[in-house]
């Protein structure tokens, strides 16, 4: 449709609604005026529903969605307008052009005749008459691609499946099936009408009436190529991976006719998260020509998807940007080009479909509300909300893998923050499974790993993930932090430890000898703590008696192993001492610890990293170093730490 000068709201409109149709008119010119048609659609889909006569809306609705290149939209308008007013050409010319752009070629060639009737000598006649010319000669090959036999009939049957192919596309899935099923009354063989049927109950909810659906056309004619791609749809999404893959290399193999065979084959073989056999089609189809035919945007975008997992980045490119500008894929698609060009440990992996797409629709539907309502509170209530849904979609268990993998960033985001809250093992599996796998950043796949790690369903040391670009054997910090207090005394206690340990921090030899003393009487009343003993190594320590010193932290290593503070002195005595075994014999089982207060992390990191520089291992160093600064970024230690460790002379030995 010809862009057109904007036309003024009548002063007075009537019609039945919540919204008053004036003022939203208003609202419509004013976003208009700066050329905001997302929310001139936002405003007018509401209100062609209240007022569906008022012949205004749809023209502002047509031309908005003109100018947002939503093709779908535009026609749905087109066609409300040319009913309206059925003599007018210029709402027949643009339905007719609407038709043709959203590969609807018979009913293009339909509602043209009527264009050329009404307005023989339109503006647009002459291009009408040359796509009719175009239409016609293709008009017998199209009815023959739907498996219609040619017949006086043919033309209205198949003119009813493309007006239920549109309303399918639009949304309106009552209309859909009423137009598919008047073309099945008129030959009930019509097996792309069947087809159409199965994706209507798949998209209503009915999921095994939409599996019958698509069985019963394959009991009729085994190698249907929509058929099978559809069913292979619905058993993924629906469960069943292992029945779908018994119809891939059936949809492999199809040379039936099939109007956009070649996409509807890379669409069951992409929920199939078969890359392999989507290149090879693709290959297949250059051959045959198909990529260069106006109807191939999702088959290039499929594609695309299937070379850029293969390794083939180039020519995923390629495709990405020949579908870029088309609306019912650009966004897709666009997302895709852009994460494909980020530096490789910052992309999420290529994605076929919307991560709501590896979810039933009844599915899809249920978690937006139930998330919309849980989001408001947060917490255990949301956590609630998500385990409920699982019990209640118990097939979504089998396709959060496929989610995680391929549900894109805001499938992975959203399974992520759900696992780290809901901990629920169906869930933290497939997290785990999205951890060593390739798909996602590498700070996702990171934080998986740690969340599988604190699961137990992996080890925290030498866990080989995929980072960079290239297979790395890391170490995870998968703990958990706190800071609640370390020790718990008695009152009496308390009070002399406080006396006691400002004395400490003054490295003072008289105050750690007045130190020494109030510790002395706390451990009278709590013999066995062993932080007043460690207290107790440290004032010895200030005033130079170092034997008694190293004798006392060796006691307290031995007589409480799992005090952090005695072992980790203990470790760095021995690094002075030029023994590296006999630390690392200390510090490596802390590694497998769950938890650790600030503090004590702090001291065991300390002593880590000059082990790893005893060690001669610096990027190991580094790493830990970047993973302390992250829990405690306070710590005067770190300042030591990274001027040696970015020390660009060698000092160090490495």
């Amino acid at each position: 449709m010809a862009k057109r000068k904007k036309k003024s709201p009548p002063r007075s409109a009537r019609g039945f609604g919540t919204k008053n149709l004036q003022r939203e008119l208003d609202r419509v010119l004013a976003y208009a005026a700066r050329e905001d048609w997302d929310t001139v659609c936002q405003i007018l889909l509401p209100l062609s529903e209240q007022y569906p006569q008022e012949k205004l809306v749809w023209q502002y609705l047509a031309d908005a969605s003109f100018e947002l290149d939503n093709l779908r939209l535009y026609q749905k308008a087109c066609e409300e307008l040319f009913t309206l007013e059925p003599t007018n050409p210029e709402y027949a010319y643009a339905l007719g052009s609407a038709c043709l752009n959203n590969m609807h070629p018979l009913m293009a060639l339909h509602i043209l005749r009527q264009a050329l009737k009404l307005g023989p000598d339109h503006e647009h006649a002459n291009n009408a008459r040359k796509s009719i010319e175009t239409l016609e000669k293709f008009q017998e090959e199209a009815i023959a691609q739907i498996d219609l036999p040619n017949t006086a009939e043919s033309l209205a049957i198949a003119i009813l499946h493309e007006r239920g192919q549109a309303y399918l596309e639009q949304g309106d899935y009552a209309a859909a099936r009423m137009a598919e099923e008047e073309a099945l009354g008129r030959y009930p063989d019509f097996l792309s009408a069947r087809n159409n049927l199965s994706l209507i109950s798949w998209l209503e909810g009915n999921i095994d009436r939409a599996i019958d659906a698509a069985q019963d056309v394959l009991k009729r004619q085994p190698d249907n190529i929509h058929a099978l791609s559809n069913l292979i749809h619905f058993l993924v999404v629906s469960g069943d991976i292992e029945g779908a893959k018994l119809y891939g290399d059936r949809l492999k193999m199809s040379q039936a006719d099939a109007w956009e065979g070649w996409t509807k084959k890379v669409e069951g073989l992409s929920y199939l998260a078969d890359d392999a056999g989507v290149v090879e089609v693709w290959d297949e189809a250059q051959k045959d020509g198909i990529v260069g035919t106006p109807g191939a945007a999702m088959f290039r975008h499929l594609s695309a998807v299937a070379l850029a997992r293969t390794g083939d980045t180039k020519r995923a490119i390629a495709q990405w940007k020949k579908v870029a500008s088309r609306h019912d894929i650009a966004e897709t698609a666009y997302e895709n080009l852009t994460d494909i060009r980020k530096p490789i440990s910052k992309r999420h992996g290529a994605w076929p479909f919307d991560w709501n797409q590896w979810l039933t629709p009844a599915a899809t539907v249920e978690l937006r509300q139930s998330l919309e309502a849980g989001l408001s509170a947060k917490g255990d209530r949301l956590v609630g909300t998500f385990k409920g849904f699982l019990k209640r979609h118990p097939e979504v268990v089998s396709t959060l893998p496929r989610l995680l993998e391929r549900g894109g960033p805001q499938g992975q985001t959203f399974l992520l923050e759900m696992a780290e809250q809901a901990k629920i093992p169906e869930l933290l599996s497939a997290v785990k499974d999205f951890a060593l796998g390739q798909s996602g950043t590498d700070q996702m796949r990171n934080r998986a790993a740690v969340m599988a790690a604190q699961a137990k369903l992996i080890s925290k040391e030498n866990v080989r993930l995929w980072i960079g670009g290239e297979w790395q054997e890391i170490s995870l910090m998968a703990y958990e932090f706190h800071g609640e207090p370390l020790a718990n005394h008695t009152k009496p206690v308390e009070r002399l430890v406080k006396q006691a340990l400002p004395l400490l921090k003054s490295m003072d030899e008289e105050a750690a000898i007045d130190a020494e003393a109030l510790l002395n009487r706390a451990l009278e009343l709590e013999p066995d703590a062993p932080d007043l003993l460690n207290n107790l190594a440290m004032a010895y320590q200030a005033q130079g008696r170092e034997d008694e010193t190293e004798a006392l932290i060796r006691d307290i290593a031995e007589r409480y192993p799992d005090y952090t503070f005695a072992r980790v002195s203990l470790a760095k005595m021995h690094l002075l001492d030029g023994d590296v075994s006999k630390a690392e014999a200390l510090l490596l089982p802390m590694l497998k610890r769950d938890r650790f207060h600030f503090m004590e992390f702090s001291a065991f990191s300390d002593a880590y990293i000059e082990m790893l520089v005893a060690k001669k291992q610096k990027d190991a160093a580094r790493s830990w170093l970047g993973m302390w600064e992250q829990v405690d970024s306070d710590d005067l230690r770190l300042a030591h730490w990274r001027r040696k460790l970015n020390n660009k002379l060698g000092l160090l030995g490495f």
